[in-house]
């Protein structure tokens, strides 16, 4: 949490030094002031929603953090501008009103655009849904909260702090707005037209300028798309310019987990020595600092050995080593550690073929039962085990795959005891109290605990010890003492039977399953999965049963023909199909609604479409910021995407808003475009700076890294595009309008 809070202070501190470079200390000052208001009022209610400060909910606040001052620096910037050109003469206050009123209507709908992109994003589902339920809330309410402020707040602040700049300028009044705009030439004005005007004026150059960018937007959906559409080797997905597409990135924490499964019925000295060897592999790598191994139980438990039933693992041949790193900045990625210690591992592994050996990685998000899970559902279930043996031998073969198991326990002997009644009771014993005896002899029975400061109560336990009950002949030889005194041989009164302890059933929706399941070191599981579907699918076994395949789609369908034999797949997959199906559906609707509103605004069907131009324009900058820092597109990205939405949408709105007021006042359509660009250049790229440093602090998370690239360079694509193309496009088609006779707006 205080990392996080550090991150915070950091993106506002970024925030403050953009506004003092351009525009000035009074107007920094005032647009930050906004920011612990808004978070002040953001907090309180989500305090009031029961929601807790964490991760999830100081990231949120981040990610608002570059939107809930947007509105504060477009008013305070139109005030500013203003102010810069008013006389002495002028009424101060009538003119911070004026310069608020203008720019209130593009602001207000553009926040709601903000808003509206954010909402759907509360009806995502499964286990992604709760997790990142605090973005959808905080945001709007932050939005919000800054736009009422920022109403209230700014021009207060401005009115007292900035008055006193304008009466000190020239006594002079100006003739017209036009004039008044096109004297105004600072030095980002000068840029803009140097860059437009040409666009404007030569048919050519917007020919290349819209080739170029199209050219460059079908290079863009390529990266994600190049591990789908090259041949699938069994190399993995990396390539010069590929973007693979994950659930998250891996999380570079400082622990990792080892597990040792020995066959079962192994004793514990047998496993304990397995985990000797491990732990001797483990402190000989540089990057680990210690390991604390846990026998016949599993290590304390976490998220994700929940998930993976961690607490019902117990018995002789159960161990678990967890493993801590140094600190991060002394070493490298936790998952090219973990890759290290897996081939370092090898060693182990062949001198143990028959013991499991899995190494654990830390989610930095949602977890699942494993990376790759298939399921195994068909008519008779040993034949779905036979099954999983084939297909656990498949797994071995993918480039990257780790920790291969099944469910499929192995095969384990146990001694049942069947007491003999009618001899236990002219023997004098009940047969109950026969097998209360061999319970206490063998497991032994509680008489207590032994209570330590700082520790956990410690049962004490009493049994034979380990050497009077390492055989079966030694419980035949225990003698039971009856009601009488006398001794009876324990071997007199019952019949002992070695058989196999039964294996379990699982069962998951009422259908009986065998689960598969895979890690991968180095690459994305989804593709593992790809990989995997296309060597199953089809498939004929050695005992002849053919094997299809299923659940690949967007929708998470069940079994619904148990006759034959079927592999769905789980893990990552299956939850990352899941969220970017629900993550692609809130987009759809948050765009519908988006368009909705312009049109209601705008009381036209075609201009929303000009407007909402700029959102496909994200996706020039997105996905190679994703392939310059070497991150996964995940499912924040796609977050940051939905944001990008009503973000880019605000910088349009502004642009075609002052266009249209140009043109009420008599300005031709050539000035007015041009004009309004030049206008609102400054305001457009304070609101970009602000998000691209604001969400700069969240590139190295592991979870919302994906998110702060899809909003930064999202945003530096969108907003240098947006200012040229959408001027241009209103400017064509009403152009076009004006051929076929019709009026504009």
């Amino acid at each position: 949490v205080n990392t996080l809070i550090e991150h915070l202070a950091v993106a506002v501190a970024a925030v403050l030094v953009i506004l003092l470079l351009f525009l000035g200390w009074r107007e920094a000052v005032t647009v930050t002031l906004l920011v612990p208001l808004t978070l002040f009022v953001v907090l309180g209610v989500g305090m009031s929603m029961g929601q807790t400060i964490n991760r999830i909910t100081l990231f949120a606040l981040i990610l608002s953090l570059g939107l809930l001052v947007d509105a504060g620096i477009v008013v305070v910037e139109n005030i500013h501008r203003h102010l810069h050109k008013a006389s002495a003469s002028r009424d101060v206050s009538a003119l911070v009103v004026r310069a608020t009123n203008e720019i209130g209507n593009p602001t207000n709908v553009a926040t709601l655009a903000v808003i509206v992109a954010f909402i759907p994003m509360l009806f995502v589902t499964g286990m992604m849904g709760p997790f990142m339920r605090p973005i959808p809330i905080n945001v709007p309410v932050a939005m919000i909260a800054s736009l009422a402020l920022a109403y209230m707040v700014v021009p207060y602040i401005s009115l007292r702090w900035l008055k006193r700049r304008a009466a000190q300028r020239e006594a002079r009044e100006r003739p017209s707005l036009e004039e008044e705009d096109m004297e105004e030439r600072d030095i980002l004005h000068r840029l803009y037209l140097r860059a437009f005007v040409p666009l404007l004026e030569s048919r050519w150059k917007r020919f290349v300028l819209f080739a170029v960018i199209l050219l460059l937007l079908a290079g863009s959906l390529l990266m994600p798309l190049w591990q789908f559409i090259r041949p699938q080797g069994m190399n993995g997905p990396e390539s010069l310019f590929g973007v693979s597409l994950k659930m998250l990135p891996d999380g570079n924490v400082s622990t990792l987990v080892v597990q040792i499964q020995t066959p079962a019925g192994t004793a514990l000295p047998a496993t304990n020595q397995v985990a000797l060897e491990v732990a001797r592999v483990l402190v000989a790598d540089p990057d680990v600092e210690h390991a604390v191994a846990y026998l016949g139980r599993t290590g304390p438990l976490s998220f994700a050995g929940m998930v993976r039933g961690d607490e019902m693992m117990r018995g002789s041949n159960i161990a678990q080593l967890v493993v801590n790193l140094v600190p991060k900045d002394r070493r490298p990625h936790t998952a090219v550690v973990g890759a290290r210690i897996w081939k370092a591992l090898a060693s182990v592994r062949d001198r143990f073929p028959e013991t499991h050996i899995l190494l654990f990685l830390t989610p930095p998000g949602p977890p699942t039962r494993a990376q790759v899970v298939a399921r195994i559902y068909g008519p008779d279930y040993p034949t779905q085990r036979r099954i999983a043996r084939y297909v656990s031998e498949d797994f071995k073969r993918v480039f990257g795959m780790s920790d291969v198991h099944d469910s499929v326990t192995d095969t384990c002997p146990e001694y049942r005891i069947h007491v003999d009644q009618r001899k236990a009771m002219l023997s004098g014993l009940a047969p109950g109290r026969v097998a209360q005896l061999v319970n206490d002899y063998v497991a032994g029975t509680v008489i207590g605990s032994v209570y330590r400061p700082t520790v956990e109560p410690e049962d004490i336990v009493v049994r034979l010890r380990q050497a009077d009950r390492a055989w079966i002949q030694q419980v035949r030889d225990l003698f039971v003492t009856n009601a009488e005194g006398g001794q009876v041989p324990l071997g007199s009164i019952v019949r002992i039977e070695r058989v196999s302890v039964d294996k379990p059933v699982l069962t998951m929706d009422g259908h009986k399953v065998v689960y598969v399941m895979g890690d991968v070191l180095g690459f994305s599981p989804e593709f593992a999965t790809l990989v995997l579907d296309e060597m199953i699918d089809g498939r004929r076994f050695p005992d002849g049963v053919e094997v299809t395949t299923g659940n690949l789609g967007l929708f998470s369908a069940q079994p619904e023909d148990m006759s034959r034999y079927q592999v769905f797949w789980g893990g990552d997959m299956r939850l990352t199909l899941n969220v970017f199906r629900d993550l692609g559906t809130a987009f759809i609707v948050a765009l519908v609604f988006i368009y909705l509103l312009l049109v209601a605004y705008y009381q036209s069907f075609a201009l929303p479409i000009i407007v909402m131009g700029a959102i496909p324009l994200t996706l020039i900058g997105m996905f190679p910021g994703h392939w310059l820092f070497h991150m996964p597109f995940n499912a924040t990205s796609m977050i940051g995407f939905i944001a990008l939405a009503g973000i880019v949408v605000r910088n349009s709105l502004l642009l075609i808003d002052f266009v249209l007021d140009y043109r009420k006042r008599g300005i031709s359509l050539r000035d007015a475009v041009t004009t309004a660009g030049a206008v609102r250049f400054r305001p457009i790229l304070l609101t970009a700076l602000a998000i691209i440093f604001g969400s700069a602090v969240m590139v190295r998370d592991p979870v919302f890294g994906g998110l702060a690239i899809a909003l930064m360079f999202g945003t530096l694509a969108s907003t240098t595009l947006t200012l040229i193309v959408i001027p241009l496009l209103y400017f064509l088609w009403q152009r076009w309008e004006g051929r076929r006779g019709a009026g504009p707006g």
